[in-house]
């Protein structure tokens, strides 16, 4: 038997092919949708570990600030700009924090000032002296605000809280372990605020000198009064470094403490003996660290102030 095709049968059969292939299309990226997570963006270490903490089950962070770099004065490449413009959430830190993301667009809709609910508490910084850090940071110069809010724990509590506000808001699906998850990370974060207690008390009453103008949170925070300098723990200390620390001995009383941004090298640690001083690592954490996580690092912080404090109520002075 012979069949002949009708132009109208043709139509039919033409719309319920092309039909089927825009169900399946539309099932394949409602599939995709479904698959993909969602992306954070933080412009630090700390606010990164924060979302890590709560929501890194279903969302992946994008921190891509090097080790080695400050990210307060990182600049991040083009590419960099247009993924973090992509992230679903974008966590900033406040305070002029990051000085790239004032002359970049940022979604509004997708950022989160992490420190809004104290931005009134902000500590004024004078301008000072350019500088360069090791690892390519371009010069620049520390005025404004100061910025590294998190060293005062009991802030850094404040801005995961903020921080698991906007994932709620942002992922309220996730709601519930996102709030289970801050309960945990907050209890972490104030068990260490109350050891950074205990451990900087009997540094009150003392005069430390700070290696570089970022602990003023800190010093706030626990009632501690520094000098700060512009040094690099890897930097060659001569006779004007060395007479720097001379003058502060001379204005200042009882200096016994030097805090170092990161390890110092030998060299420089037998120097600062020299003067008198007892060498502290207090690692601000604004970067990603080589090892461990934020809550490490903190411990590793009070561990040295805990043991620099043994050295100086056992003798006046002692090797580091």
């Amino acid at each position: 038997m012979k069949f002949t095709s009708s132009p109208a049968l043709f139509v039919l059969v033409a719309a319920a092919f092309i039909s089927s292939c825009e169900t399946s299309t539309k099932r394949e990226n409602l599939a995709f949708s479904e698959k993909r997570r969602p992306t954070i963006a933080a412009v630090n270490y700390p606010l990164s570990y924060f979302a890590k903490r709560l929501a890194g089950e279903f969302a992946d962070i994008l921190f891509e600030t090097p080790p080695n770099v400050d990210p307060a004065y990182w600049n991040p490449t083009d590419d960099q700009i247009r993924a973090i413009q992509a992230a679903d959430l974008i966590l900033l830190n406040g305070a002029n924090y990051a000085k790239w993301t004032s002359s970049r667009t940022i979604p509004y809709e997708a950022t989160v000032i992490t420190s809004s609910s104290f931005e009134g508490s902000f500590i004024k910084q004078q301008e000072g002296t350019s500088h360069t850090h090791k690892g390519g940071t371009t010069s620049h110069t520390h005025g404004g605000f100061a910025s590294t809010t998190w060293l005062d724990l009991e802030l850094a509590s404040k801005q995961a809280s903020s921080t698991a506000d906007a994932l709620r808001e942002q992922f309220p699906e996730h709601a519930e372990s996102i709030s289970g998850k801050l309960v945990t990370l907050l209890k972490d974060i104030r068990d260490l605020d109350r050891q950074m207690k205990s451990v900087t008390a009997p540094l009150r009453g003392t005069t430390l000198v700070l290696s570089h103008p970022v602990y003023q949170y800190w010093t706030r925070a626990y009632d501690l009064s520094g000098q700060a300098l512009h040094w690099e723990p890897a930097q060659k200390l001569g006779t004007l470094e060395i007479g720097e620390i001379a003058a502060i001995q001379s204005e200042k009383s009882a200096v016994k403490y030097f805090i170092w941004e990161g390890p110092p090298t030998e060299e420089n640690i037998t120097k600062i003996k020299m003067t008198g001083l007892i060498n502290i690592v207090v690692n601000p954490c604004g970067a990603r660290p080589a090892k461990g996580d934020f809550l490490s690092v903190m411990r590793e912080n009070i561990s040295s102030l805990s043991e620099a404090v043994g050295q100086g109520s056992s003798t006046n002075t002692v090797s580091p």
